[in-house]
């Protein structure tokens, strides 16, 4: 029972308004750095710095004191959108597990954190919980690309599928460091853009 509960948590179709954020990448495809061309190797060092440390606080969510742990998270997300997009999809997320699980998420987590209390919750293998968590974060990612750029669903799907090397590293992370100072820029000039898709 526990690996469906986390199959439809993990689902990118989960209902809590993923599919409106780009994090940044609408910013950098508008730039014309970031292509469908170089989408796999751009996602592989998102793995390795941003995908490690969502992990890093998905894990230290099964050991409680969330509260403390979702200031810290904030503190390290220097662009508002990407702050905010996190924080907002976290209440969601929260708020629909409560209502379907009957648990007792804290409302206004980060998404990671939110995620990692839920399966703790629900008895759900750590493990497991950061591997899901970092697919549907890449597959979300993906997505949005399919929409900003020329990139098929074959494309798409051979690039999450040849991603699962690096997400099993950046799950196995047990450092902390987090440096995308590019990501990080690109999300704070996407309320600049002429065009956009995307809220963040």
């Amino acid at each position: 029972m526990n690996l469906l509960h986390l199959l439809q948590l993990a689902d990118s179709a989960l209902p809590i308004g993923a599919a409106a954020h780009s994090y940044g990448l609408e910013t950098l495809a508008s730039d014309g750095v970031l292509t469908a061309a170089n989408l796999e190797d751009f996602l592989t060092a998102w793995l390795e710095e941003a995908g490690a440390q969502e992990g890093f606080f998905l894990r230290r969510a099964y050991r409680g004191n969330v509260r403390q742990l979702n200031e810290e998270l904030t503190a390290r997300k220097p662009a508002a959108e990407s702050r905010e997009a996190s924080l907002k999809l976290g209440r969601r997320f929260a708020q629909l597990v409560n209502s379907i699980a009957n648990t007792r998420i804290e409302p206004d987590l980060h998404h990671s954190i939110a995620f990692g209390s839920a399966a703790a919750a629900l008895g759900i293998d750590e493990d497991a919980a950061v591997l899901a968590y970092l697919q549907q974060s890449v597959a979300g990612l993906v997505s949005a690309c399919q929409r900003l750029m020329p990139l098929g669903q074959v494309a798409a799907s051979r690039i999450v599928w040849n991603l699962k090397p690096a997400i099993e590293q950046a799950a196995a992370s047990k450092e902390l460091s987090c440096f995308t100072l590019l990501l990080e820029i690109a999300s704070m000039r996407h309320p600049l853009l002429e065009t956009r898709l995307f809220i963040s």
